[in-house]
């Protein structure tokens, strides 16, 4: 039963007012109502379609499901035990990401990209991390060089450890690294439009390879052109570094494509 503040068991106007703001009076002064113990939010589990979504996308990005493969959402949907609703939300987002190409009469498939999409990537992804970098060292200078250099850390560790598979996943931190730097959020939008591709495409290269020295050699180059504060070298360091994985790319897409357009789906 709703309780009436009015009511005169609840003392003088002055304790009544102070009840329904929120505060009890002690003696003659006013209480803060008392905050709560708790610090840690309860976060919100995730729905079946987000589910989907990293499942899926892993599996692309990794490499388990080929360029060019099809996509069943019968075989999804058995293989990650759900139903077919979520799988088709996640494969519609996953189209947003680019990660996914839905082609009417058809079918859905995994994305694939020829020489000219792969150059239009390498050089749409030069303008904007330049453009990134140049504003991060204007604006979050500090922050940008400790992200870089954990990156770089983190790097050096993988490699003296043989651990290539890292390698991949610690690329992609370190170019993130540069775009989350940036202060311009029309810039950090338009990135998402090839990040998930860019990465797909990290995670095709060969694991033991010249490129992976010369990554590094590069990264520390633009690092130190970051501690120099000398933002027209590091751009053109960037810029250089971009374009030589281009044909690396493209080597990748040749020998990545699926063999045939079947309804396999390992996730």
């Amino acid at each position: 039963m709703a309780t009436n503040i009015s009511d005169a068991r609840y003392g003088t106007p002055e304790i009544r007012s102070g009840i329904s703001r929120g505060t009890v009076l002690l003696g003659s002064r006013m209480a803060p109502p008392r905050q709560s113990a708790l610090s840690v939010k309860v976060e919100r589990p995730k729905s079946l379609t987000e589910l989907a979504i990293d499942q899926i996308r892993a599996a692309i990005v990794r490499g388990e499901l080929g360029f060019g493969e099809a996509l069943s959402e019968s075989v999804l949907a058995a293989t990650l035990g759900i139903s077919k609703t979520p799988v088709r939300e996640a494969l519609l987002h996953l189209k947003m990401e680019g990660l996914v190409e839905v082609h009417p009469q058809r079918g859905t498939f995994v994305f694939q990209l020829g020489e000219a999409e792969v150059a239009n990537i390498c050089r749409f992804r030069s303008m904007i991390e330049c453009e990134a970098l140049a504003d991060g060292m204007e604006h979050r200078p500090e922050a940008l060089i400790q992200a870089l250099e954990k990156c770089l850390d983190d790097m050096a560790a993988a490699f003296s450890k043989q651990q290539h598979d890292e390698f991949p996943r610690l690329d992609t931190e370190f170019h993130n690294a540069i775009i989350e730097s940036c202060a311009n959020g029309y810039i950090q939008s338009a990135y998402t439009l090839v990040a998930a591709q860019l990465t797909a495409l990290r995670y095709r290269l060969p694991a033991e390879n010249s490129q992976v020295t010369h990554c590094q050699d590069n990264h520390r180059v633009v690092v130190d052109a970051i501690r120099a504060n000398d933002a027209a070298r590091a751009q053109a360091i960037l810029r250089e570094h971009i374009q030589s994985t281009e044909q690396a790319y493209l080597i990748a897409c040749r020998n990545m494509v699926a063999p045939a357009r079947g309804d396999r789906a390992a996730v």
